[in-house]
């Protein structure tokens, strides 16, 4: 059977979906044929709906699978029903069209409710979906596939285009075992236009080496899936299987047969929720990519928690260029009440002083715009990440996915606009909580200009020069009305420039807003970077001897 995936994926960030490229895999290893219509602004021309239709029609696709996150299902929902009106329009038969990924994994009754979708997918569908798939080839009767919901007998019901539909007439189907990375095939890159997103990315490539995770974040689906295999599954959450891992020598072989088909990566990425939290499986790793010759430079997941100094010797030796760290918050009361994330600044500031003794630059993730979070909660973030010196650090707004706790607390609290949530593609330009025009304003201006707030406050924890010319400049910004905001944000990046121009002349450590408008990054990373030295073999020296060297470097490169 011929299978067309569509991918509805504009105005966020680009990359391979993985779910995609697995279920892909498995389709032809079944026998199938898989193809994908990949919608994002990245990679002109988008697909239109006219172009989708005519791929359906012209194809012969057996099957409509699509995947989506919350904030892409409105374009599914749009793509799926200007489908079915087109079939009716021209009194065509319409495939079987199923929808699975995130959010229909989170929230799969209110999904199926639209009255759209053949079947929905809910948690990891590789095997579930080769067995779907082969049970609409024979004609047989559809209806009880593990990990799916579908119409009772097979058919979807003519009234489900006017939805909500009742849930008496489909049935949830429980979920099945999760599938065995030991036996699962190698990714199926082919099937999105891997070269020129590898190209577009900069050379950046995303594997997985391990799937699960072992915490409850409020904000991550994690633990949404873990009681839904726990109880669909009717077994102990420790014996679920969710927390897997793929054996050393089947990831190298799958690097080298990426590596042989596409040119320019210079970055692996692991994409791993925790690729440090089982050192075992890290050391392996570690040892098998040293062994392999592999010259690419990596990254890491970890936790601040779980950084085994062996496993940081290990992923320096083996050539981790970063290891990246969710903190999200620097409120300890934040993380514990709201995030449900336990652990101290005291475990962060460690984790990255070890990271970084062993030659590992540091990433962090954090969030602005929690629900109870206070303002001088979310000042506590801008310190702890001055305080810690973190190499760099990307800024995202809390994004509630319905279906997790955190969901749950935003509307509890009154936070949640509904309409505004609808409407958002990221999680980088706008928030879709509500908290008053006051802290409105203070959020966005924390999102934006987080680079600008943390020099301001760098001296506060170490002798930095840059905070006095960063902290007039903050100070500016926080007198700002909506008005004044509004007309001096687009001049953000370009102010940006001058001021780690002229930082850097000054051979003052700063973070600087680099590689795009969310992340901001330490001067002696990027700088060296740009000058193409490399970073581990600069950071040996102290930081003004390095500096010094490096603004010499950069502006020899005509950098700065």
């Amino acid at each position: 059977m011929r299978v067309l995936f569509v991918y509805p994926n504009l105005y966020t960030q680009m990359g391979f979906n993985h779910g995609l490229a697995s279920l892909s895999a498995c389709l032809l290893r079944a026998g199938h044929e898989t193809r994908l219509v990949n919608l994002n602004e990245n990679l002109p021309p988008v697909p239109t709906e006219e172009d989708l239709w005519r791929a359906v029609r012209d194809w012969g696709a057996g099957l409509l699978a699509f995947s989506c996150l919350t904030q892409q299902y409105p374009a599914a929902r749009r793509l799926a029903a200007d489908l079915r009106r087109r079939a009716a329009r021209e009194a065509v038969t319409l495939p079987p069209m199923i929808v699975g990924g995130i959010h229909p994994t989170m929230v799969p009754e209110e999904v199926m409710s639209d009255g759209l979708w053949d079947h929905v997918g809910v948690g990891e569908c590789e095997d579930a979906l080769v067995e779907l798939v082969a049970r609409i080839e024979r004609g047989s009767t559809p209806d009880d596939v593990p990990n799916f919901l579908s119409w009772k007998g097979g058919l979807r019901p003519a009234e489900a285009d006017r939805p909500p539909v009742s849930a008496d007439r489909w049935v949830h189907n429980k979920v099945g075992e999760f599938p065995d990375l030991r036996e699962l095939p190698v990714p199926d890159y082919s099937l999105f236009d891997t070269q020129r997103i590898t190209d577009q990315k900069h050379g950046w490539f995303g594997v997985l080496s391990s799937r699960g995770c072992p915490y409850r974040c409020s904000y991550c689906l994690n633990h949404k899936i873990v009681d839904r295999y726990h109880e669909e599954l009717e077994r102990p959450v420790n014996r679920i299987g969710f927390f897997r891992f793929r054996p050393a020598e089947k990831l190298i072989e799958e690097l080298r047969d990426v590596l042989s088909r596409y040119t320019g990566i210079g970055t692996f990425i692991f994409d791993d929720d925790l690729f440090t939290q089982n050192p075992e499986h890290a050391l392996s790793v570690c040892r098998a990519y040293e062994e392999s010759g592999i010259q690419v430079p990596f990254v890491v997941n970890s936790h601040v928690k779980q950084l085994d100094p062996r496993v940081a010797e290990a992923l320096a030796r083996a050539g981790c260029r970063i290891l990246k760290l969710g903190i999200e918050s620097g409120s300890p009361r934040v993380r514990k009440e709201i995030l449900q994330r336990y652990m101290s600044n005291k475990d962060v500031l460690g984790t990255v002083e070890s990271a970084e003794r062993f030659g590992l630059h540091t990433s962090g993730f954090v969030m602005v715009g929690l629900p109870y979070e206070t303002r001088a909660e979310r000042w506590e973030t801008v310190d702890l990440l001055a305080q810690s010196g973190i190499g760099r650090f990307r800024t995202s707004l809390f994004f509630p996915f319905p279906g997790t706790e955190s969901h749950r607390l935003s509307i509890q609290g009154g936070f949640l606009r509904p309409e505004r949530a609808a409407t958002l593609t990221n999680f980088t330009e706008s928030s879709c909580l509500d908290f008053g025009p006051e802290e409105n304003l203070f959020i966005d201006k924390l999102a934006t200009c987080m680079p600008w707030y943390v020099n301001s406050r760098m001296d506060r924890f170490r002798r930095e020069p840059a905070a006095a010319r960063y902290r007039p400049l903050v100070e500016r910004v926080e007198a700002m009305d909506a008005a004044a905001w509004e007309q001096f944000k687009p001049t953000v990046r370009a102010l940006d420039e001058e001021l780690a121009r002229a930082a850097t002349r000054a051979e003052e450590l700063h973070y600087a807003i680099r590689y795009n408008a969310f992340m901001g990054v330490r001067s002696d990373y990027y700088l060296a970077e740009e000058a193409g030295i490399e970073w581990s073999t600069a950071a040996e020296k102290p930081v003004p001897d390095r500096l010094r060297e490096l603004a010499l470097a950069a502006a020899a490169n005509e950098v700065c």
